[in-house]
């Protein structure tokens, strides 16, 4: 066997000299340290956003009950606040108190509370434990009768659609209206609030409904029909809304009997065959078109281009916008 010699390695002639040290400037230091602080401070105050809520319960803690009522009143807000089903339950089945005689200092009743509050869990313990959807509210210079809105007005208004299904679900009245006389579609409409419409719909509200008078055209379909929302139109007029409402010139108009009248006319059936849309919304256009034409609804003649001009340009359009 043969003897393989080690070899040494050649010893390195250039040294490696070390890096000298670095050496930080106080000012530098002293970013740092600021800066340490200003990352410190964002992460506690994430973490007390996140956790606030969640000792806060599902009530906003931004209203205190004590502002907005007294004695039983208060006892029972804040039970609700609470979600305390055991308290409600004492409160109302065995020392007799009626949730509908309790209103805050506005006059609003104790089943608004819950809504004002955003707690959709309480509103449903007022319910259970007898509290009427339809109670009016309470304030000087109203009477209890239709100039007093109920609850639904506020739900109508309000994004989150539990809070209307849960009082519809409970025998609320989904053809009242507002303060103003406007009925709870055209609230939900004005809001943006297509899931709302829908569930007053489903729950009885009446498609032909008007702003004005019963007699008149201006109902949900031409609401939505003017602002170019043909994909929702299409689902009124499959669920029995009537496009074929008429328009009346106003008494004394100077526009009564010339080319411009609004006398006769349809606006919504106008709409749909005859109003300038997103691209989006074409083709539903097509199918509401497709869908007057299936039912003997034919094109009309075309109305006055300024008419029409201003008629596809409400206020309303904002919060109904196209999501793109």
């Amino acid at each position: 066997m043969n003897h393989i010699p080690s070899v040494k390695p050649a010893p390195l002639t250039t040294a490696v000299q070390p890096s000298p040290p670095i050496h930080l400037s106080v000012r530098p230091r002293r970013w740092l340290v600021a800066l340490l602080a200003l990352v410190i401070a964002a992460l506690l105050g994430a973490c007390v956003y996140v956790l606030l809520p969640l000792s806060m319960g599902s009530g906003s803690a931004l209203l205190d009950p004590a502002d907005y009522f007294a004695g039983d009143g208060l006892r029972m807000a804040r039970a609700v606040d609470r979600n305390d089903w055991d308290a409600i339950d004492k409160m109302v089945y065995e020392q007799g108190i009626d949730p509908d005689t309790i209103f805050d200092r506005q006059g609003r009743p104790l089943l608004a509370w819950p809504l004002l509050t955003y707690n959709p869990e309480g509103l449903h313990l007022l319910l259970n434990a007898g509290a009427t959807p339809d109670i009016r509210m309470q304030s000087a210079g109203i009477t209890i009768g239709p100039g007093a809105e109920t609850s639904l007005v506020r739900a109508a208004a309000m994004a989150d659609s539990r809070y209307l299904v849960e009082l519809l679900m409970r025998g609320g009245d989904p053809n009242a209206r507002n303060a103003a006389g406007q009925p709870l579609l055209y609230v939900a409409f004005s809001n943006g609030h297509w899931d709302n419409v829908q569930a007053l719909i489903m729950s009885g509200a009446h498609l032909d409904t008007t702003l004005e008078d019963d007699g008149g055209y201006d109902t949900v379909l031409s609401w939505y029909s003017r602002i170019g929302r043909f994909d929702r139109l299409y689902w009124l007029l499959e669920n029995g809304g009537d496009p074929t409402r008429r328009m009346r010139d106003v008494v004394g108009s100077r526009l009564a009997g010339t080319a411009e009248s609004y006398d006769g006319r349809m606006p919504v059936v106008e709409d749909t065959f005859y109003a300038k849309v997103p691209e989006q919304m074409r083709d539903w256009q097509k199918a509401c078109q497709a869908w007057l034409l299936t039912h003997n609804i034919g094109r009309p003649p075309a109305p006055p281009s300024k008419q029409l001009l201003e008629r596809q340009m409400p206020q309303e359009r904002g919060k109904n916008e196209i999501a793109l």
